[in-house]
Order: C-alpha cells, then structure tokens, then sequence
C-alpha cells in the first residue's frame, strides 16, 4: 500500500530524515513511537505529500509522487485521510456539512447522498445526534471524530493519524481511539503517530521506533515492548514506564 525508499528530508542545512526505507502492507496498522522531534510527523506527512522528501521516492497504491509534479502529489493525497492533532473543522458548517463538505465540492456528489453517506459516517463514529451542531459546541473528543469522518467520506485507501488524541482531555482519549480501533478491525489501513503505548500495544500489526530520523527499530508489539534491542529504544520505553 505505502512504499517508501531512501527517504531523507532537511530543513535548511538540518536533515531531519536520514535514509529511511519503509513498507505498510495493505490492511496493516503500523504505530510510529519515539521523543517529541525525532522525525515522526515529517515521515507520516510525507506519506500524502504534505511534506516533500529532500531525496527518495514515495508510492501510495500504485502511485508515486515527484517533487516538481502538483497532480502526482494530489493524486496521492486523494488516496489517504489525514487527522490531525487540532481538528481543523470548518467552525461555520455543522458536523454534518463538515463531513458532506469534500463530498460535494471535491466529488461533485449530489447534496442528499452526500449527506446520505455524512449521516452514515456519524453514526460510525457515534455522533449522528449532534450532526446538526457546530464545531463550537462539541468536545474536543466529538470534534476529532468528526474530523475522522470528514476523512473517511472520502474513501481513502489509506488513514494517517498524526497524534490525534494529544489535545484532548484525558477522559475523551478512549472515545477516539475506540473509533479507531474499530477501523483496524474493519481493516482500514493505517499509519498512527501517537504516544499511547498502551493503544499502539493492542491495536499495531507492527510498531516503528523513530530515532534521530532513522527506524531503529520495526517489529511486532512484543518485539518492541518486550525485547527491544537497541538503548535508545529501551531509553525510551523506561521514560515511557516512569511517567
């Protein structure tokens, strides 16, 4: 599904990304782990072309982007949702016209199957009884959920969640990532950067450790949290315990 191949990235004279190759099979959920700068949100941002890799090739269902070419980077966006960290509803459109929103100016879907397909979406997510409120009035935990429908109405091939629980008030975490444990068992293919380990633990077909922008390590849940083989991992993996 995802192909990436002697990947590097640098900002300014500061390479960031340094030679990473990476594979995500089709219906896998692979968890990206490590300290706040390692690397990790560039890398998943470069699997939809939000960022550009300095050298390297990225390739998304078949379809690989070049760095000069806008249509090649949108036709890889159009195969993967993306959730952020802060939501990025549109504040003015309902939680129903959010998730309608690329139905109807992207897809050029008529406005009833549009909102047909934004009703159904909601209810997956557990929210079609505030469809009709604006983002204003809803949690910091509903809003992400309707950010994860407005990103599944477009039928991705692919999700990329980029810590999309670390805004959130400790008590709305677990409704988020229910929906998305739910998705895996759906067999969405996702990539996931976050810092709950205990979600990566239960959920991951396999983890990557990012460090100092390398994988330092890739390998199943027990490989990872059970025998990690490199100090950086088992540095981190004891930060993690303590706190």
């Amino acid at each position: 599904m995802i192909e990436m191949r002697d990947i590097h990235k640098s900002f300014g004279d500061k390479e960031v990304i340094k030679g990473v190759d990476l594979d995500v099979r089709d219906g896998e959920v692979v968890v990206l782990i490590g300290r706040s700068g390692s690397g990790k949100t560039t890398l998943l941002r470069m699997m939809n072309a939000l960022e550009l890799p300095t050298t390297g090739t990225v390739t998304v269902d078949g379809q690989t982007y070049s760095n000069k070419d806008k249509k090649s980077q949108i036709a890889v966006r159009q195969k993967s949702g993306m959730v952020f960290q802060n939501y990025q509803l549109f504040p003015h459109m309902t939680a129903l016209e959010n998730v309608m929103e690329g139905l109807v100016i992207v897809k050029k879907m008529p406005k009833e199957e549009a909102r047909r397909i934004a009703e159904n979406l909601l209810q997956k997510v557990g929210l079609n009884q505030v469809k009709n409120q604006y983002p204003s009035g809803l949690s910091g935990g509903q809003q992400q959920r309707v950010g994860i429908a407005r990103a599944l109405a477009m039928n991705p091939k692919v999700m990329l969640f980029d810590e999309p629980t670390s805004a959130l008030d400790p008590e709305l975490v677990n409704d988020v990532l229910n929906v998305m444990k739910d998705l895996a068992a759906d067999g969405m293919t996702m990539v996931i950067v976050t810092h709950e380990m205990n979600f990566a633990k239960n959920v991951a077909n396999r983890i990557a450790f990012i460090h100092d922008g390398q994988i330092a390590e890739l390998g199943t849940p027990d490989d990872i949290f059970n025998h990690p083989q490199t100090e950086p991992l088992k540095r981190f993996l004891n930060i993690i315990e303590t706190r």
